[in-house]
């Protein structure tokens, strides 16, 4: 169905509408983006839509060493990131971390390979509960930031 407006330069524009779930006339609209000249191009594969995330938080340090070896410990404080967080191993063994319960070597604990191995989450991740941390040796060398 095609509705016709007028706009601010009283010129009759065409609109195209269908009915929605409760019987009611509502415009159709088409994702699009808009570069720097104001030109608008139908979002598609060629052509993503670009997301920004308006939530954003200044990232915190929560960089350390195992504090003892073969038991989790709690990284950021126990503090939860609200917006997701990065984990690096600098360490010359394997290290686990766990944003679902206490980490562990194994079950739901996530590897984070020697020499570099690194753990990111998207921005806007949200964990379910604190982040933990598992090395099998005092001294395990990690970075860590949150935001």
């Amino acid at each position: 169905m095609t509705l016709l407006v007028k706009d601010a330069n009283t010129t009759v524009q065409s609109l195209s509408t269908e009915v929605d779930g409760n019987g009611n006339l509502v415009p159709v609209h088409a994702p699009a983006t808009t570069d720097a000249l104001g030109v608008s191009t139908p979002v598609g594969l060629q052509n993503p839509l670009p997301v920004m995330n308006a939530a954003g938080a200044v990232a915190s340090d929560g960089s350390g060493t195992v504090a003892t070896g073969g038991s989790a410990q709690t990284l950021f404080g126990g503090i939860l990131p609200v917006n997701g967080f990065v984990v690096q191993n600098n360490s010359s063994a394997a290290l686990w971390i766990s944003d679902v319960g206490v980490a562990s070597a194994g079950g739901a604990s996530i590897q984070l390979a020697a020499n570099g191995g690194l753990f990111a989450t998207p921005s806007g991740y949200k964990p379910a509960g604190a982040v933990s941390l598992y090395g099998a040796t005092t001294g395990q060398a990690f970075v860590a930031r949150r935001w």
